[in-house]
């Protein structure tokens, strides 16, 4: 099946749904056309950012000019910020020290766990306490890895990579994860599951649609975002990114009508 026969499936799909609605409302409810072109959006989103269109227009809307715009916007404000803010979920970041800060980080937590390559000092048994008992709750997600000079090498998952210490991986353990950090063998640390290198991650003024196409090209549902310094700023997710280009393509609609 043809991309353009999906993309009409899935319109007539969500136009079906407004009939429907109608109909049992007794024609209570109006379509106008500002209903149907919100129909059309998600289909003419994706195929707008798989290269299918170029253009399309309903009326006096053209949708893909809205979609041009809207997914040029910068990833900035959609950056989820390394500090407590109460209206978006926060990354709290918390370094590796001892053991004993565990509860600690349980109260405050903390998305991710710190470590600096190259310094030294880490311990293979601690950093199975730390995943051990923070993946028992849902808020620990990161293993975020910086270069010495405090610069960003890239990011893992956490969950993942304590899944596989906890399978006893001969050829992964967490002695020779803490080697590997200790020694700088950078080439092993990208081999982590999940890892996202510092020349893939984004940059607060890269649009959203280059956030978009690099996630499918990694697979990633999300992204981490460096400051100008090339410093771990936060993350992008795409369900945020996708929600924030769909609502501004949505305010754009509606004022056309």
């Amino acid at each position: 099946m043809s991309t353009v026969a999906v993309a009409l499936g899935m319109f007539a799909a969500l136009l079906a749904l407004l009939v429907a609605l109608r109909a049992k409302t007794g024609n209570k409810v109006d379509i106008r056309n500002s209903d149907i072109v919100l129909a059309l959006v998600p289909v003419a989103l994706w195929l707008f950012l798989t290269g299918k269109i170029q253009e399309f227009a309903f009326g006096e809307v053209k949708i893909v000019a809205a979609i041009k715009l809207a997914s040029a916007a910068p990833v900035g404000p959609e950056v989820s910020k390394l500090t407590i803010d109460a209206v978006r979920e926060p990354v709290r970041m918390m370094s590796k020290g001892a053991p004993d800060v565990i509860p600690q980080m349980i109260n405050t937590k903390s998305q991710a766990l710190s470590f600096t390559i190259g310094q030294g000092g880490y311990a293979g048994p601690a950093i199975a306490d730390y995943l051990d008992q923070l993946t028992q709750y849902p808020f620990l997600r990161y293993i975020v890895l910086n270069n010495s000079d405090g610069t960003f090498f890239g990011i893992a998952d956490a969950r993942q990579i304590a899944d596989v210490v906890r399978a006893s991986n001969p050829r992964f353990n967490v002695d020779a994860f803490a080697d590997w950090i200790n020694g700088g063998q950078k080439a092993e640390l990208a081999a982590l599951p999940g890892f996202i290198s510092a020349e893939k991650a984004l940059h607060k003024k890269d649009d959203k649609r280059k956030a978009l196409e690099m996630m499918n090209t990694e697979d990633a549902q999300v992204l981490p975002v460096l400051d100008e310094a090339g410093n771990f700023d936060g993350i992008v997710d795409r369900s945020k990114l996708t929600a924030s280009i769909l609502t501004e393509i949505a305010q754009r609609v509606e004022k056309a009508d």
